[in-house]
Formats: structure tokens, C-alpha cells, sequence
């Protein structure tokens, strides 16, 4: 029983980090440049709605992730008496992740959320340029914490 309890735990992992990061993929590769192509008077609520929602549940997630991933350590730490080398590293790549989210990205994020309620400074297509551009470096980060996360449960 135990050994079937840490496979849908390596499932429901891989299955929320995959989702993640794929959902992360998706708003670099597809829905921001989408946006960049709209006239501004529809680009720039349809950013700020997109942030807010993004600042609301992806915190959520992110933590959800990280804690799988750290469930996931200390199992196979405890199970095999060894550290798991390919898990820690996604766990310490998740935290990074984590640490880039709140220090470089959330403070553009919560500046673009707050300007449907409020007049967007003339150079906001700056900022959304700034914050893609961040954006595509943690994609990069957080797909190479997946893949060692995936290794990681393929080489136990």
C-alpha cells in the first residue's frame, strides 16, 4: 500500500507541476503575444484582468508545487536513506522560482493589475515588455525544475 501511495503521489506531482509550468508556456508563447497584437484600448484591460487573476491563484499553485516537490524529497530521502539528488535540485529550482516570482515579477504584475482602476502611465507597454520578458526567463527556470523533477522520479 505504501509503495502505491508514492506513486499517486509522483503522479498528482508531475500532473500539477506539469500544469504549471505548461500553463506558464502557454501565456509566454501564446496569450501575451496575442495581447501585444490587440489595439490598446482592449490589450491594456484585458493585461490588467489577466493579472489580477494570475496574482490571485498562481501563488497558490506555485507553494502547491513546491511542497510536492518537497514531499517528494523527503519520502524518497527517508525511504532510500540517501538525498535524492535530482528532486532537491528541482525543490532548490522551484524555490528560486519562487523567490524570482516575488522580487522581480509580482511587483510589475500588481502595477499592471491596478490600472483598470486607475490611468496607466504612458509607457505601460514598457512594463508589460519588462514583465514578458522576466516571464520567459522563469519559463526557461521553472521547465528545467520539471525536468529534473521527472528525472528525479524515473532514476529513484
Amino acid at each position: 500500500m505504501e509503495e502505491f501511495m508514492m506513486e499517486v503521489l509522483n503522479v498528482v506531482a508531475i500532473i500539477v507541476a506539469g500544469l504549471m509550468v505548461g500553463s506558464e508556456l502557454a501565456i509566454a508563447a501564446f496569450v501575451h503575444p496575442t495581447l501585444d497584437k490587440l489595439p490598446d484600448d482592449v490589450h491594456l484591460p484585458a493585461a490588467s484582468a489577466l493579472a489580477r487573476v494570475q496574482g490571485r491563484f498562481m501563488p497558490f499553485w506555485y507553494i502547491l508545487v513546491f511542497l510536492l516537490t518537497l514531499a517528494e524529497l523527503v519520502i524518497q530521502w527517508h525511504q532510500s536513506g540517501r538525498l535524492p539528488i535530482w528532486i532537491t535540485t528541482s525543490a532548490v529550482l522551484w524555490i528560486l522560482a519562487i523567490l524570482y516570482t516575488v522580487t522581480a515579477l509580482v511587483p510589475i504584475n500588481n502595477r499592471i493589475a491596478s490600472w483598470e482602476k486607475s490611468t496607466p502611465p504612458a509607457d505601460w507597454k514598457t512594463y508589460r515588455s519588462r514583465w514578458d520578458l522576466l516571464h520567459r526567463w522563469r519559463v526557461v527556470l521553472l521547465t528545467i525544475a520539471f525536468a529534473f523533477l521527472i528525472v528525479g522520479f524515473v532514476c529513484k
